[in-house]
């Protein structure tokens, strides 16, 4: 019993041998000619197309008469399915069967032989009783366990190569796809976290974006790094929807905001999603929300300012203010009607605090100023003078007692 052994593509040898051929000059009926294979090599011979069997008929010896060999195609009843050994694959040319076959002319004719000779029916099949003796023709595969590093192993005529599972590439599926890292951007007003099965960025890394408190995501499922190098969506965006009073809003109606002031660490023309933004509010006002963002925000929401309690209308007296409210700053001046002196300042103004800078004043009457100046005279004069001062209304208060002072003097 000898072997030839026959190499497929000697130019791939070093590289991308394909699987070898063998036979054996020994006659064995189906059966044994399948162990014996088994035995030696990988499994009796597999046909995978038209261009291989053609190819196999070219590098065997040509035999004049029957015994030819026995191929690696059988089936289990007369009913069944012509099926591949040694890889289950069920492939039959249009052309594969010589004339008139498979006759099953003997009934149990489920094994097949390949003629290999001059005639007109060279490289065709014929189906043959299994116990028959013929040539076996085997193959010796060249894939292994570490042909393909993600990927099948396929041996072809001259070449063996790997099917690579989806997301590798190379000739040994090696190498893990990538995809655009760049398309991966920060959205405002919140972040992303990428995780990585494979490497940076690479066949399925995912990212899972989040918003700041306020905001909500138009899409909340991560974006995924796909086989085709493409990731599975576009980012999404953070979208304002916070009605909390303690959380800064995105939009308000006319005049909020207005005693906002911000500090930037670039120029507004500048702004992209690695600048940042600190706030605060004028004297008076209270800010409520982030101090500090990672971009510009525009109309962010400040609450009202701090607002004074109502003022009175004084007796014989009117007033009126700088603005429409009682808010910080804002300053309120009084007036008394003909006939009547103003005791007390004549303007008031709203404190940071939200309290009234001073007493509100009142409006008298010439007799009512002499019965108080009278009684003044008579029990505090000694004092008015470190009452009054520091206070500019109450030094023309002074002023006028003294007057009545004199006057007072003159009709006694």
């Amino acid at each position: 019993m000898w072997t030839l052994i026959l190499l497929l593509g000697s130019s791939f040898a070093e590289t991308s041998l394909g699987w070898t051929y063998h036979y054996s000059k020994d006659k064995l009926n189906w059966t044994e000619a399948r162990e014996w294979c088994r035995k030696y090599y990988t499994d009796m011979l597999v046909i995978q197309n038209q261009e291989e069997n053609d190819y196999v008929v070219s590098i065997l010896p040509n035999q004049t008469k029957s015994p030819y060999y026995w191929i690696g195609i059988t089936r289990n009843h007369i009913n069944g399915t012509w099926t591949w050994i040694g890889n289950n694959s069920t492939w039959v040319g249009e052309h594969s069967w010589a004339p008139n076959e498979p006759n099953n002319n003997d009934i149990t004719e489920f094994c097949v032989e390949i003629y290999v000779n001059s005639g007109a029916n060279r490289g065709k099949w014929n189906d043959e009783k299994c116990g028959s003796k013929k040539f076996p023709v085997c193959y010796e595969a060249q894939c292994n366990a570490t042909s393909c590093d993600r990927g099948r192993c396929q041996e072809t005529i001259e070449n063996t190569t790997c099917i690579c599972e989806p997301g590798f590439k190379g000739d040994r599926c090696q190498t893990v796809v990538e995809c655009d890292k760049d398309k991966i951007t920060v959205p405002s007003n919140g972040s992303v976290e990428c995780t990585h099965q494979y490497g940076n960025f690479s066949y399925n890394s995912s990212c899972q974006y989040s918003c700041e408190e306020g905001y909500r995501l138009s899409m909340s499922r991560p974006l995924t790094c796909t086989a085709s190098t493409k990731w599975s969506d576009q980012p999404p965006t953070c979208k304002c929807e916070s009605k909390s009073k303690n959380t800064m809003f995105c939009a308000v109606g006319p005049e909020r905001g207005a005693h906002l002031k911000s500090q930037c660490s670039q120029s507004l023309t500048e702004l992209g999603p690695v600048s940042s933004c600190s706030f605060s509010c004028e004297a008076g006002f209270d800010l409520q929300g982030t101090q500090t963002i990672s971009v510009l925000i525009f109309n962010l929401f400040v609450p009202p300012a701090v607002e004074c309690p109502s003022l009175l209308q004084p007796d014989n007296g009117n007033y009126s203010c700088s603005g429409r409210n009682r808010t910080f700053n804002t300053t309120c001046r009084f007036d008394c009607h003909p006939g009547f002196l103003m005791i007390g300042s004549p303007a008031v103004t709203c404190g940071v605090t939200g309290v009234w800078s001073g007493p509100r004043p009142t409006c008298a009457s010439m007799h009512q100023l002499n019965t108080s100046i009278t009684k003044i005279l008579v029990t505090q004069s000694h004092q008015l003078k470190t009452v009054c001062q520091n206070n500019h209304s109450a030094k023309l208060f002074v002023q006028y007692v003294r007057i009545l002072v004199e006057t007072h003097k003159g009709n006694h």
